[in-house]
């Protein structure tokens, strides 16, 4: 996917970040063979945003217009849905773009478009917050091998073919009535999320399915719901809220992946074609 000596273009279209952190990002994949090139609108703050809409659009179109081989995140937060409805697509080059959270509504947007999208770890939280696995998972997909199964565990049993699509559940639920909601048919869609109660991934899903998002659904890929325990004594867990809203779909459904928010995230290819066989994600 990428040949050593890469020049990767880091945005900031979402929050802002921490230098230190992003710099650390950067010396990983600098490590790796990459030239990663911060553009000049990236680390300027705009409220709870990494500068205002015009100075983040303005970086995006650049990256995908300035001969660079690669786009990468510099961080999630929130800002990409306030941009999807003014880029123009017909002028992106057909590069990568890497990301995860924030990033899910563009992730989707151009693997819908048949552009190549990445749902890889932003660079913010590359170096400190992943698991050694996880970045070997990434180096290992960005020089074109193919990505090893990811394991989880079982909720609801059978098999399932598709693209893969997806990402952050909150994210997702709130493109729903947009031009850019999930269109989850024939697909194994990805799920994750971070810091939202139980309660919450209920309404979230709820939202999902009664937009129609996941009208037609192969299957089912749930990454990791960190901060969604029950509250203490409760006599039932997450996993039972997720059997009570997607068991009625009747399809294969895989908790438990190494895909989200914590140590464990796993890239894969945004509409890459996938497999659920038992516990096992596959996908090309």
């Amino acid at each position: 996917m990428l040949h050593a000596g890469a020049r990767i273009a880091v945005v900031s279209p979402s929050g802002n970040f921490d230098p230190a952190r992003l710099e650390a990002g950067l010396g990983v994949i600098r490590d790796w063979g990459y030239r990663p090139e911060l553009l000049p609108g990236a680390g300027r703050h705009h409220r709870y945003l990494a500068g205002t809409d015009a100075v983040r659009l303005a970086d995006l179109e650049r990256a995908f217009q300035g001969g660079w081989d690669a786009v990468w995140a510099a961080r999630g937060g929130y800002g990409i849905a306030r941009l999807l409805g003014q880029l123009r697509w017909d002028e992106l080059a057909p590069v990568p773009f890497l990301g995860f959270s924030d990033g899910t509504g563009l992730l989707n947007a151009l693997a819908a478009r048949g552009r190549p999208a990445v749902h890889a770890p932003v660079l913010h939280s590359l170096a400190d917050l992943c698991d050694d696995a996880s970045r070997a998972h990434l180096r290992a997909l960005l020089a074109g091998e193919s990505p090893a199964p990811m394991h989880g565990q079982v909720l609801r049993p059978g098999t399932a073919e598709g693209p893969l699509v997806g990402g952050n559940l909150c994210v997702l639920a709130s493109l729903c009535g947009t031009p850019w909601q999930l269109r989850g048919r024939a697909c194994i869609v990805v799920l994750e999320e971070v810091n939202e109660a139980p309660y919450k991934i209920d309404r979230l899903l709820t939202q999902l399915i009664d937009a129609g998002c996941l009208d037609g659904v192969a299957g089912i890929a749930i990454g990791s719901l960190l901060g969604a325990e029950p509250p203490e004594g409760a006599d039932w867990t997450m996993y039972d809220v997720l059997t009570d809203l997607l068991a009625p779909l009747g399809v294969p459904v895989l908790v438990g992946l190494p895909i989200g928010h914590g140590a464990r995230n796993h890239a894969f290819r945004v509409g890459a074609p996938a497999r659920i066989v038992g516990a096992r994600l596959e996908v090309a």
